[in-house]
């Protein structure tokens, strides 16, 4: 199995992807430093860290202190976006900047966001007026690590606004950056920054419908289909989530049985089903909602036709798929379709 049970109540260990410690020692070769000049830190870093793949959240929690630390600047984190721009976080705005509005690029930012950092889920928050992106962590996760994300994200949320509308029009972090308002405030350049107990971003909801110019009907299948592979292969700090991307590798196969998914994990399908109860789900619920994230991804790829979705997605007819539709987006799968044309039309 890719994860352990901690001694922690039912939390598993959390693996972060290794091209952080690569992404932090990048950021302190602009203070002509290195992770290597840490007694603590430099024992264990290694070129080697990039095709191992992942590293445990302590150790990344330790780089991050250890960078800090050398380089003596409070404000690491959110000075590495300016600094070091890694490939994944590059891969994952290009599929957004790719999707047909922002909306769309901020569904597939969400579905995405954890092949970027497994140590924060991004969670939206929509209100009337504006939509808030929350940044939870999971496990300990260390507070330059979130505030390096926050940086990320503002500055992609900066470069589609290409109007200068304010998309973004506030960003949260934590009270101890207060000491630093104005750094902070310049870093980001120079958006509305508030000091609180949690690191978030605030959206514009009247802007989401906005169309984006860098839109590809042509590359955005492509793109996904990385995403997607990506995203299959990381470790998982939860069941469910495991749970969830195994179906994922499982649509099509005509097969998604819970007994299907308990293999390869080397349990048994009742005791599956146990411990997701003890997350507070069922399969059933994360089998549909997979269902439901790969419809609303296919019909908007629109590569296949409506039947074909709907068999690739196991149902057993088209009308079944229908149904199911209308219960995740009281639309059916054709006006979905037809809603989608709207927006991609010149008029627009």
């Amino acid at each position: 199995m890719m994860f352990e049970q901690s001694s922690s109540h039912s939390f598993f260990r959390v693996r972060e992807s290794a091209f952080w410690a690569t992404a932090v020692e990048q950021t302190l070769r602009q203070y002509d430093l290195s992770l290597r000049d840490s007694s603590v830190a430099g024992c264990l870093f290694s070129d080697q860290f990039e095709a191992e793949g992942f590293i445990d959240q302590p150790f990344c929690s330790l780089v991050w202190s250890e960078a800090a630390r050398i380089s003596d600047d409070p404000l690491l984190g959110l000075r590495m976006h300016r600094v070091f721009s890694p490939t994944a976080f590059n891969t994952l705005a290009l599929a957004a900047s790719a999707s047909p509005s922002i909306q769309d690029a901020l569904n597939i930012l969400t579905r995405y966001f954890p092949i970027v950092s497994t140590q924060l889920n991004l969670q939206v928050d929509t209100q009337e007026e504006s939509v808030h992106l929350l940044l939870k962590p999971i496990g300990d996760t260390h507070p330059q690590h979130m505030a390096s994300i926050v940086g990320y994200l503002a500055r992609y949320f900066t470069r589609i606004d290409l109007d200068a509308d304010g998309l973004l029009y506030a960003i949260e972090l934590a009270d101890h950056h207060d000491l630093h308002a104005e750094s902070c405030q310049r870093l980001l350049k120079n958006q509305q920054v508030r000091f609180a107990n949690r690191y978030s971003l605030s959206l514009k909801r009247s802007l989401l419908d906005k169309s984006l110019p860098t839109a590809s009907t042509l590359l955005l299948p492509k793109l996904t289909d990385i995403l997607q592979h990506m995203l299959a292969t990381l470790p998982s700090s939860t069941l469910s989530e495991q749970v969830k991307r195994r179906i994922h590798l499982l649509l099509g196969s005509g097969d998604i049985s819970a007994e299907r998914v308990a293999g390869p994990m080397n349990i048994s399908q009742r005791h599956l089903r146990r411990k997701l109860s003890q997350e507070g789900t069922s399969y059933e619920q994360l089998a549909d909602e997979v269902r439901r994230e790969a419809a609303l991804r296919m019909i908007t790829d629109g590569q296949l036709s409506l039947t074909s979705i709907a068999y690739e997605l196991g149902f057993l007819d088209p009308s079944s798929f229908t149904r199911a539709f209308r219960r995740w987006t009281d639309m059916s799968p054709t006006g979905y379709r037809r809603q989608l044309g709207k927006k991609d039309s010149p008029s627009r």
